[in-house]
């Protein structure tokens, strides 16, 4: 969800797995929800590797429900059954397998930006992929909060989660209510916060400016323009 299926192919493929494996090296468990693929056995493996826990869901005859199972009960979609067997006993695959050759990490990024500036939300984690950074997007993460299938207080808690695991808070556009808390949030554990103005032209531009040039999405928001600097 975070990276949309590949970006829609935006960004190159290399790019896209190398972000995956930089979010396994922060998490703090693994969950697998269904059969296990190619891909599936690479953030496995990895998830092994750097002593994550990793535990594993299926979907049972009740509507939207998963049950967890053991590591043995898992099914394989197009896995060799021997590699399978070296991940679970935890030997080495890297000569064996292309993909777990990626051994580059980069930062996390969260993209803090106005709901009403959504619809840039692909560009934006572009943006933040071809800069080298690993966006943490919000709005993809949590599908404009999962359509209030959860209560959206705990939309709130897991967004400001987010914010406090990332390197880094990237703003675009204007600053809502919702963004000036989040770089408060930031500013208050003494990470770096950066603003950008979108340029909507086609394709979009994000040009960096100072805390200074900010736009405010309220005028009664100007009042705390010290909190950006």
């Amino acid at each position: 969800m975070n990276f949309d299926y590949n970006l829609a192919g935006l960004v190159p493929k290399d790019l896209i797995r190398i972000a995956n494996n930089t979010l396994i090296t922060h998490c703090d468990e693994l969950w697998v929800f269904g059969g296990v693929s190619d891909g599936v056995l690479v953030e496995v493996y990895f998830a092994k590797k750097y002593h994550k826990k990793v535990r594993y869901f299926i979907p049972t005859k009740k509507s939207h429900s998963f049950e967890e199972v053991q590591q043995r009960f898992v099914a394989l979609e197009d896995v060799s059954p021997w590699m399978w067997e070296w991940v679970a006993e935890g030997k080495k695959l890297e000569r064996w397998h292309p993909r777990l050759r990626f051994n580059k990490t980069y930062s996390l990024v969260y993209p803090a930006y106005s709901k009403r500036n959504f619809y840039w939300q692909v560009h934006i984690s572009q943006f933040c992929l071809n800069h080298k950074k690993i966006p943490l997007n919000p709005f993809m993460l949590f599908r404009y909060f999962l359509g209030d299938a959860v209560p959206r207080d705990r939309v709130y808690i897991a967004n400001n989660n987010i914010v406090r695991r990332c390197d880094e808070v990237w703003t675009f556009g204007e600053i809502s209510d919702g963004v000036l808390g989040e770089v408060k949030m930031k500013k208050a554990l003494g990470h770096p916060v950066k603003y950008y103005k979108i340029a909507q032209t086609n394709p979009v531009v994000f040009r960096r400016i100072g805390a200074k040039s900010v736009a405010f999405e309220d005028v009664e928001l100007e009042q705390y323009r010290d909190i950006l600097a």
